[in-house]
Order: structure tokens, then sequence, then C-alpha cells
């Protein structure tokens, strides 16, 4: 009976090695951006709200940001996840944060 092995064999260079520690530290790190996305996600399309929506677009930026999703999918799910909103007859309000005015002498 021949024996199987499931695992990639150890690398036996000390750089291989070094590459090897740093990925596994890269994926945990990607499988916490991807879950927090997944459940930005599941709680917007469970009860869409704005404040829901705004987690759920700041999610997927982290997760673009981090090129653990790629740009383009990122568009489509924030596209999507909008016309879920406007089919759902409420308006998505965008955060402004209070702009400065400027005294203009005379």
């Amino acid at each position: 009976m021949p024996i199987v092995c499931y695992y990639p064999p150890m690398p036996v260079i000390r750089s291989a090695k070094k590459k090897l520690r740093a990925d596994h530290r890269k994926q945990k790190i990607n499988q916490r951006v991807e879950a927090a996305v997944k459940l930005a996600i599941k709680t917007f399309k469970k009860a869409p709200s704005p404040g829901a929506l705004n987690k759920a677009y700041s999610a997927l930026d982290v997760a673009a940001k981090k090129d653990v999703i790629p740009k383009g999918r990122v568009a489509r799910k924030k596209s999507r996840l909008a016309n879920l909103i406007s089919k759902s007859n409420i308006k998505a309000t965008k955060t402004k944060s209070p702009s400065k005015t400027k005294k203009v002498k005379s």
C-alpha cells in the first residue's frame, strides 16, 4: 500500500522555511479580513440599513486595500449592496464630517 502525503513536504532551504512561516501568518490575517467581510454583508442582507451598509462598505474597502479581494469584485459587491438598499426603499446616507467654514476678511 503506497504512502499518501496530504501535506506538502517541509522546505529544506532556510529562506523557504521563513517564507512558509510568513505565508501562515498572512493566511491567518487574510482569513480574518474575509470573515469580517462575510459577516458585514450577511448582517446587511438580514436587515438593510444605512449603518449596516457603511460597515459593509468599510469591510470591503479594507479587504481591497489589503489585496485580500480583487478591487473589481469589491466594486461589484458594493454596487449590488447599493441596489439592494434601493430596492428596500431606504435611502443610504453618507456621513459627512462637519466642514469648517473659513472667515473671509472684508
